[in-house]
């Protein structure tokens, strides 16, 4: 009865978690913290943000070239954009995309009308969340990340990857085949870890399951080649069960001399691309959005390419103090 009890606990747990952050969604700060010093002050002075929201065609044509000068299949790329296309011309016309081109923004967070994008989403697909962050960059690298030829025993009742597994089953069209989503649910699946802050605790955890599961990835230090950058997160369900996830991921190109990082924000908000000049921009950008918690017990959400802590990786410097500044910007 205890054991029956302990995992319906759990279950609910990692429900309510991933209903924060596994369909790719911001999470919010509480208002207090520490004093920022000077020096934190000016470090988070005026950040801006370059973006784009792929709806014009040129756009979408320089991305297209980026992403196969990366080695992406053209067949992956083009599976993207008409996904790209789907969103866009269902629930766009009032979601305040980018109409054109890349614009920059004295924020890291662009604002979009998300209950008119959730009314003409779900008016028109009311049994179909749409595609998120994860479903979105397996799309574009399934063929640059090496799996064994196996079977994954994968949970049919995964926690995390529940409303991933719907969008598969209810999206319009077949979007992988089924050895395809053997590959995905490997490698989204969670992993267990120990009760620890310890970053490198749990990268290594990250590391072990992906090697034991027989993930590869080909292109692996290859600065001109495309990777997947993963936000993982540590989440205590209780204090000896411990889990990681990744709660966003996307796909990281090189860019007219600097990056491009492409990344559908949730379910059923828009796909973004954003130009960055460094690996740290792009750390920054990922931790404004998911590291805003204080004093939580578990650890804050760490930044992977690939198989390895992302190069230029560092705790949110924009995290607020007691002055009671905005939680993100």
């Amino acid at each position: 009865m205890c054991r029956k009890m302990i995992k319906k606990m759990r279950k609910i747990v990692l429900t309510l978690l991933s209903l924060a952050a596994i369909a790719c969604q911001e999470k919010k700060a509480p208002t207090t913290a520490a004093a920022e010093t000077p020096q934190e002050a000016q470090e988070k002075a005026a950040p801006t943000l370059t973006y784009s929201n792929l709806v014009d065609t040129p756009t979408q044509e320089k991305v297209q070239q980026a992403l196969i000068a990366a080695g992406i299949s053209a067949s992956n790329v083009s599976a993207f954009l008409e996904s790209v296309a789907l969103f866009n011309q269902t629930a766009g016309a009032k979601a305040n995309l980018v109409p054109e081109g890349f614009v920059t923004i004295d924020s890291l967070l662009p604002k979009y009308d998300e209950v008119a994008i959730q009314t003409d989403w779900m008016n028109k697909y009311p049994a179909f969340q749409g595609y998120n962050c994860r479903l979105t960059s397996f799309t574009l690298l399934r063929d640059l990340i090496a799996f064994p030829d196996k079977k994954f025993a994968s949970k049919g009742e995964d926690e995390v990857l529940f409303i991933d597994r719907e969008s598969l089953r209810n999206a319009p069209k077949k979007l992988f085949t089924p050895a395809e989503e053997n590959d995905f649910f490997a490698l989204f699946t969670e992993v267990p870890t120990t009760n620890t802050k310890d970053i490198n605790t749990h990268l290594q955890a990250m590391q072990r399951a992906w090697k034991e599961r027989g993930i590869t990835f080909r292109y692996k230090g290859d600065p001109t080649k495309a990777s997947l950058i993963s936000a993982v997160f540590h989440s205590q369900i209780t204090p000896e069960e411990n889990m990681l996830f990744v709660g966003h991921v996307g796909v990281l190109v090189p860019y007219e001399g600097k990056l491009l990082f492409i990344e559908k924000l949730a379910f059923q908000e828009p796909y973004q691309a954003i130009i960055f000049a460094n690996r740290t921009e792009l750390s920054d950008y990922l931790m404004n959005r998911y590291d805003v918690e204080w004093e939580q017990p578990n650890e804050i959400p760490f930044i992977m390419e690939n198989d390895s802590l992302m190069d230029g990786y560092r705790p949110n410097p924009y995290k607020v103090g007691a002055n009671g500044n905005s939680p993100s910007l």
